[in-house]
């Protein structure tokens, strides 16, 4: 498997438990323990791990590419083999 689908599949691991944690939101809301310490906390946890696979499923798709986050990794080596033979240039 290559990188890409890797890290697509890391984004849809991501996404679906950032969906699981905007639902258990939406419960908190939606049965009215907003009022009390409980749901307070509920409301920090949920929204705690929503904002984490939110930046979690961002990161994967940005690092798959499909953003323009990241350069392909097929120029990666090269361009650290070109800065290997500067350097190599310099010091002979």
């Amino acid at each position: 498997m290559n990188r890409k689908a890797q890290d697509l599949q890391m984004a849809a691991a991501c996404l679906f438990f950032l969906l699981l944690s905007l639902a258990g939101l939406a419960a908190v809301v939606a049965t009215g323990e907003v009022t009390g310490v409980d749901g307070l906390m509920m409301l920090m946890v949920c929204g705690g791990m929503a904002l984490l696979f939110a930046w979690l499923t961002f990161s994967a798709v940005q690092h798959s590419g499909i953003l323009g986050g990241h350069k392909s990794e097929a120029s990666a080596p090269e361009s650290a083999g070109a800065s290997a033979a500067k350097a190599e240039g310099k010091q002979g």
